[in-house]
């Protein structure tokens, strides 16, 4: 076991390698009556085309959704149910590069943590229960293909991207939850699943060693196999956009809008996407966040109103940046974005004291949310698994400067790859 100090922040954390290649970081909070705990595997809705041991396999889109859903069935019953009857609350969540179970509790931990555990590594399904599921997934999936927001979402990636999977819904289509079958799931646990491509996050008051000792004793009696070499496939995605415009129409009240620019650095390192990923954050919020004057302006015009956002997005595979905002002049609206960026490109917007507050706000968010297990377990999952270091997130804010976030935001903000989606009134 390894101790990490992090003494800017005061924060101390342990790192444990199993035998069976099971990375465990405890995070002790001294005095805290919460403990969180989160089990995460490497495998998200992108990794429908692998291969392992020399064997080359596509899977069913949706798969990875499925079978987090399918974890918490077994034989004898829902596993909920026995997590309520320890004190905890349990919950789980697949996304484009993951799958996360994890439960809170404030007491009978050790009997929640093994439960966790076998809940996650021993997998049940029968061909019955598999088509059970279908239909359940099959309802969810309609029930978001009715909602505005959500059908704006997904029409706006899919013009932004031609191959990679993140244009499709992480809980996959009707036709292709059809397709999953039992092997499927068996084959996707046996591979993803594996220890040495999962890592454990705990948080909270913890004798650490006894702790470590525990999850060692349980995973020795597993007497799991070394995981045969292990390749991710993807499609070749062009720098290109698919479609520049496209209108819909819903049965909705207000006529939506959503704006994207597509970005990606081939080959870039972890560090680069996340200074990248942070330059946009400060970038976006100094010119169009509520302080700024761009953002009244908008308002005035009437051409946002409280719905207006924006996020940026920086994955290892994909990067984007979103506008969305109800709005009955969407042209006017995507007009006004475009001036606003080009306005800003011809230099002098970004200043050093703008940038200053910016970093002291997002510190002080940072620093508090260090008081919170559930963000502690779940970011540090989110950045290690990314190749980085949440601890250590304060040392990259400090680090970036006017001119990166100038730079990036000129680069991702590039109108050659920009897309407009438009949700109208169905009449």
């Amino acid at each position: 076991m390894n101790k990490i100090d992090y003494p800017k922040i005061d924060e101390q954390v342990y790192k444990h390698e199993c035998d069976n290649g099971l990375t465990v970081f405890v995070i002790p909070k001294p005095g805290y009556s919460k403990k969180f705990a989160t089990y995460t595997t490497k495998y998200g809705s992108m990794d429908d085309h692998f291969i392992v041991g020399g064997e080359e396999y596509r899977v069913p889109d949706g798969i990875a959704h499925f079978l987090e859903h399918k974890m918490f069935e077994k034989e004898d019953g829902d596993v909920f149910n026995l997590f309520s009857k320890y004190g905890a609350n349990a919950n789980a969540f697949t996304s484009y590069d993951r799958t996360s179970y994890l439960f809170s509790a404030t007491e009978s931990f050790d009997q929640n943590l093994k439960l966790l555990m076998d809940m996650v590594e021993q997998p049940y399904f029968t061909e019955e229960t598999v088509e059970k599921e279908v239909g359940i997934i099959n309802e969810e999936i309609k029930m978001y293909q009715d909602n505005p927001g959500y059908r704006l979402y997904f029409e706006t990636l899919n013009q932004m991207y031609h191959n990679l999977p993140v244009k499709v819904d992480i809980a996959g289509t009707e036709a292709s939850i059809s397709k999953i079958t039992a092997d499927h799931l068996f084959l996707c646990h046996k591979t993803f699943y594996h220890p040495s491509n999962m890592v454990m996050i705990l948080v909270g008051d913890f004798d650490v060693d006894g702790l470590i000792d525990y999850i060692d004793a349980h995973q020795n009696r597993r007497k799991i196999e070394p995981l045969p070499k292990l390749e991710r496939v993807l499609p070749l995605e062009p720098k290109e956009i698919v479609k520049h415009k496209n209108i819909l129409t819903m049965d909705v009240e207000e006529t939506k809008s959503m704006i994207g620019f597509k970005y990606y650095q081939e080959n870039d390192d972890t560090e680069n996407r996340l200074k990248r990923d942070l330059s946009m954050m400060f970038a976006l919020d100094m010119v169009f966040g509520e302080q700024s004057d761009f953002y009244y302006e908008l308002m005035d015009k009437g051409l946002i109103d409280d719905s207006f956002n924006f996020s940026h997005i920086e994955e290892s595979d994909f990067s984007h940046a979103f506008f969305a905002t109800n709005t009955e002049e969407p042209d006017a609206f995507a007009a006004e974005i475009r001036n606003i960026i080009e306005s800003v490109k011809t230099g002098g917007f970004f200043t050093e004291e703008k940038l200053m507050n910016q970093k002291r706000e997002v510190i002080g968010d940072y620093l508090a949310s260090l008081n919170s297990p559930e963000y502690i377990a779940n970011q540090y999952t989110k950045y290690y698994l990314d190749g980085y270091d949440l601890y250590k997130l304060l040392e990259v804010i400090e680090e970036i400067t006017i001119q990166e976030v100038e730079t990036h935001f000129i680069d991702v903000m590039d109108p050659e790859y920009m897309v407009e989606c438009i949700l109208k009134r169905d009449v």
